[in-house]
């Protein structure tokens, strides 16, 4: 089992109070709040490729997330997914209209 060395006095004290010197606990503690954050990360991501996928609006993932329109813009430019998919053929249609 890996030693906690820190020399953080708050740490030092969770360890001490909340885990009784225990490094057994304390160690599956934080590996289970890092499980949790890759999850809730993995939710993010799958919600928003389906958003690049044209299945979910920008405000439906805002409201499954419980975040507003502008932070599931902030969350695409994280991921790198494009707000605006503009393909050769949209183009072409739109391009069209303004010519009838």
């Amino acid at each position: 089992m890996p030693n906690l060395q820190t020399h953080d006095s708050y740490i030092v004290t969770i360890f001490e109070t909340k885990f009784h010197n225990d490094t057994s606990k304390f160690f599956d503690a934080v590996k289970n709040l890092f499980q949790s954050e890759s999850k809730a990360e993995q939710q993010e991501y799958n919600l928003l490729k389906a958003y690049e996928e044209g299945d979910l609006s920008v405000g439906q993932v805002a409201k499954i997330l419980n975040v507003t329109k502008f932070e599931v813009m902030e969350l695409l430019e994280k991921y790198d997914i494009p707000f605006i998919t503009a393909n050769e053929e949209y183009l072409e249609q739109e391009f069209n209209a303004f010519n009838t």
